[in-house]
């Protein structure tokens, strides 16, 4: 008896620390919906990107027809540093570009730190060690 419910235990710990990730370019809205459930709103974009599916904490999808080609997220923890990123993509070729500037604003430029590889990339502000924004899109 003692044995069982040790395996039983190991098994629900196990399964509590999974994370469901999402593949872009492949997954469907109503497979975010199945996991995330229905989003809080929705949002129309001009061209073939034409809907945004709105989550707590400012997470986005972005979907072409039914199927999601974009995440956009708000780092948490470790994920807010930039070196954390540099770390986690030493392995692969990044590419860096300053973001367009809004005319109006009165703010250092953004800095994009791209992995294609990965289908990743992390927004910053030139001159910070601080991310922004994480960016999922589908792999090359």
């Amino acid at each position: 008896m003692r044995s069982s419910l040790i395996l039983v235990f190991l098994f629900l710990a196990s399964c509590g620390g999974k994370t469901t990730s999402f593949k872009m370019g492949h997954t469907t809205r109503s497979e975010v919906v199945a996991i995330k459930g229905e989003p809080l709103k929705e949002e129309e974009i001009p061209g073939p990107e034409g809907k945004v599916m709105i989550y707590e904490n400012d997470e986005k999808y972005q979907l072409k027809g039914d199927i999601v080609v974009h995440r956009f997220k708000n780092p948490i923890g470790d994920e807010k540093l930039l070196l954390f990123w540099k770390h986690k993509l030493k392995d692969c070729t990044t590419n860096s570009k300053k973001l367009p500037v809004n005319l109006g604003a009165h703010t250092p430029p953004e800095i994009e730190l791209s992995c294609p590889e990965e289908g990743l990339s992390v927004i910053y502000t030139e001159g910070s060690d601080s991310v922004s924004r994480v960016v999922e899109y589908e792999a090359k």
